[in-house]
């Protein structure tokens, strides 16, 4: 490390603060020049010998405070904030700290350090995925991608389709036995402060806007195994009188019922560990809905399978699948496979091929229901029953109608039965209070017509909107797809113009289409909602539909473009007007998404520069010439390329935890006592309310699909709060100093919460059979005046815990 000579100083400063936090080192403090014509232009950081960071000290900001102190003048503008990404290799410990800064002139210096910012200290917990564990990641990405492209070059590649599925499902296999996952769940992990775990960041940034993943249903999986009964229905571990979690929607909450068979992407936490298990949890959807939406594609349009890989990519891959944590890519894949076995039973001649495509559809039809998402089953459900009776109808010469149909078909009636009447005996009671619910049982219907103007240009932005909030737009509403409706729609009138028809499946999705944009952009009547049930849509949410819908068009006129170039090549002035035409719907379409992403909220298109919004539109109407011009496998080449492109760096990459615990000192305090978990009252804190029961701890308040109607009702003797907490809700307990005569109040400060606001000193936390309360410091030292709670443990820094005396 280099040895500052003070002789020579050119300057003076002062570093107050320096911090490590997720491998991050910010530095803060001041630095000026002697000379007042010299600017302080590089800044050289080390801790101990190893030198971290040599660049540009940043933005200026005022330092009244240095003016007074020093009484220069001329150092008001001398404050820095710096922070600097630690190398991955950097170890845990103490370090000495060393900032050099050199002025434009050429004079150096050394920044004085205050008391707290001599040593540096990098927490341990900043673990590293094992070279065993990048060497499996980089073959799960290489794998299939290589392979494909092999068979592009071979024309078949090394064993055809059947390789390609192989590659696919190792692929699957390495991201699972390495432990890997793209979940967003170390920001509960980390930030929690009551945690300690052994999983691994590797790249990218955790995303705050996936809540709902990483703050809800992924801990309510987790907890499951946490639990002293592990995987029963009921959880004891959320709320006073636990929570069935066979209402747990989307990916869901593993149970040991025979309704599990029909959760699979949970099937990991049944006979793997929890590093793998959470691995499974995450790429379950992803690599089924690829797999299934294959299948179908190969299966309806007879599509040469390397083309199919290709188009499939654009469901699971989007942005909007991605953005929402690859929810919709999950609910996408039990109606593919369904209409894939409706298919294959219905072409099928063998019995026992028959027989097997029937327990597919039941075992499909069982899956799709549990998702508990009626926003996307709705839809899906309309569009799958649709296009595949359609199909159908298009094949009809081909089929079977027989006996062994007949089996088929009783089969899956059969086995979705057994799958939904197990869920049912365990869920119901908790299905029938949900439905009762303010929210979301008894929910305003939805008529639509609300959706902006630029909702089907917003996934041409996703490149820069998918990584930027405000308080317009967050990324999971930004995230889109890139719709090439218009030049679709041109290319079919071509097609109905060229040769006078146009098949059934292409009218039934045109005509879907049309609702639904109808439905998005300009509303329904309040009739025409209560008898198709799309009141339960929010028209926002159709993304999950429309991506589907194009997918399926894309590859029709992947199989049609041949015969329009023949078409166009028969004469110079077919050839001359194909070409016209495709540049005039090209120039449209990129005039009609210009106009609208620039109808967007001011601070939105600011995001987009100038040179960025220039690219995004010779993208889009080269994309639409490539469709209309007949060179449709070239336009889903690119969209496929631009997809992934876009979508997979929001991800995050880390090894999973396998093992989740307490920090000592609570884990200690929170023993089970006599193979009873503690349960504790959370106070005015989110994470903590997902992390204890986690680690197997009881939390009083939880987040709440079945609300605990009980409980609430132990506080509410006369019931006249019901129309607040009978809800759908994150449940929330608060200190309110200011409330005086009654100890407690419930109100809901929005539709998905209830809050608990009692007084820090008067309130019985026993009232809530809580063993003990858990708070932050601000928040603890409010409590300390409660004559009921005896201070039990403490950090100092982060959490104070209170025993409740009976």
């Amino acid at each position: 490390m280099p040895v500052a000579n003070a002789a020579q100083a050119a300057g003076k400063g002062f570093v107050d603060k320096a911090e490590v936090r997720d491998g991050v080192l910010t530095l803060q403090g001041w630095a000026a020049a002697y000379n007042p014509s010299a600017y302080v232009t590089l800044v050289e950081v080390w801790l101990g010998e190893q030198s971290v960071y040599r660049g540009r000290l940043g933005f200026l900001t005022n330092r009244p405070d240095v003016v007074e102190s020093t009484k220069q003048a001329l150092w008001l503008n001398s404050g820095f904030h710096l922070p600097v990404r630690l190398p991955q290799d950097a170890s845990a410990g103490s370090f000495p700290l060393r900032v050099r800064v050199t002025n434009g002139d050429g004079g150096r210096f050394d920044l004085e350090l205050s008391e707290q910012a001599r040593q540096v200290q990098i927490p341990e917990g900043a673990r590293k995925p094992s070279t065993k564990a990048k060497l499996a990641l980089a073959l799960a990405a290489l794998l299939p991608a290589a392979y494909l492209l092999i068979a592009f070059a071979r024309r078949d590649g090394i064993a055809g389709a059947r390789g390609f599925i192989a590659a696919v499902l190792a692929s699957f296999a390495l991201l699972v036995v390495a432990g890997w996952s793209g979940s967003s769940l170390p920001l509960l992990l980390d930030r929690a402060k009551i945690l300690q775990h052994d999983g691994a960041n590797f790249i990218g940034k955790a995303q705050e806007v996936r809540r709902d993943e990483w703050l809800i249903v992924t801990p309510l999986a987790m907890s499951q195994s946490a639990e002293p009964m592990a995987l029963a229905s009921v959880n004891p571990l959320h709320g006073v009188y636990g929570q069935n979690m066979n209402v747990v929607g989307m990916s869901g909450a593993p149970t040991l019922g025979l309704e599990a068979i029909a959760k699979p992407a949970s099937w990991g936490f049944f006979s793997l560990d929890l590093k793998r298990a959470l691995a499974w949890y995450w790429w379950f959807p992803f690599f089924a809905c690829f797999l299934a939406l294959w299948a179908v594609l190969r299966c309806w349009f007879a599509m040469d399978w390397r083309k199919a890989a290709v188009l499939a990519v654009l469901v699971p891959g989007s942005a909007y699948s991605v953005g929402w944590s690859g929810w919709p890519a999950y609910v996408s894949f039990f109606p593919l496979l369904a209409a894939l076995a409706a298919t294959r039973m219905l072409l099928a001649d063998s019995k026992l091929v028959v027989s097997s495509w029937g327990l597919v559809l039941g075992w499909a039809a069982a899956g799709f229901v549990l998702v508990l998402y009626p926003g996307w089953q709705i839809p899906l459900a309309y569009l799958m029953g649709l296009v595949t009776l359609s199909q159908l109808w298009q094949m009809r010469s081909r089929l079977n109608v027989g006996m062994a149909q007949a089996m088929g078909v009783v089969l899956a009636v059969l086995v979705g039965g057994a799958l939904l009447g197990a869920w049912w005996s365990d869920a119901h009671d908790a299905i029938r209070s949900l439905g009762q619910t303010v929210y979301p049982g008894q929910r305003s219907a939805e008529l639509g017509g609300y959706v902006e103007p630029w909702h089907l240009s917003k996934g041409l932005a996703n490149l820069v909107t998918l990584y930027a909030s405000s308080q317009w737009s967050i990324p999971s509403d930004a995230a889109g797809s890139l719709y090439l409706l218009i030049p679709l729609a041109v290319a079919t009138l071509l097609r109905l113009a060229i040769q006078r028809s146009v098949d059934a499946l292409v009218l039934v999705l045109w005509a879907f289409i049309a609702f639904v944009l109808v439905y998005m952009f300009v509303g329904i009547p309040a009739w025409l909602v209560r008898v198709t049930l799309w009141g339960k849509v929010p028209a926002f949410r159709l993304d999950v539909v429309l991506v589907l819908a194009q997918v399926f068009l894309l590859g029709y006129f992947i199989q049609e473009a041949t015969a329009l170039r023949a078409w166009a090549e028969r004469s110079r002035a077919r050839a001359s007007s194909l070409q016209a035409c495709a540049a005039l719907t090209a120039a449209g379409f990129a005039w009609i998404n210009g106009h609208h992403l620039t109808s967007m909220p001011v601070p939105m298109q600011d995001w987009l520069n100038p040179a960025v919004f220039a690219l995004i539109l010779v993208g889009a109407a080269w994309l639409a010439y490539l469709v209309v011009r007949g060179r449709v496998w070239n336009a889903v080449a690119i969209s496929a390329a631009w997809t992934l492109a876009v979508s997979l760096p929001f991800n995050p990459l880390q090894q999973a935890p396998q093992h989740v615990r307490l920090v000592p000192e609570l884990h200690d305090a929170l023993k089970p006592e006599a193979g009873v978990p503690a349960r504790v009252a959370v106070v005015n804190e989110d994470l903590w309310v997902s992390a204890l029961p986690v680690a197997g701890v009881g939390v009083v308040n939880s987040f709440f699909y079945d609300p605990p109607l009980k409980f609430w009702r132990d506080l509410d003797l006369e019931g006249k709060q019901e129309q607040v907490y009978n809800r759908y809700q994150f449940m929330q307990i608060k200190l309110a100093p200011e409330l005086s005569g009654a100890d407690f109040r419930i109100s809901s400060p929005r539709m998905d919460a209830v809050t608990l606001s009692v007084e820090p000193e008067r309130f019985d936390f026993a009232k809530v059979k809580a063993g003990f309360v858990l708070a932050n410091m601000q928040d603890a030292a409010l409590l300390k005046g409660n004559a009921r709670l005896q201070m039990e443990k403490t950090d100092g820094v982060n959490w104070t815990l209170f025993r409740v005396i009976p």
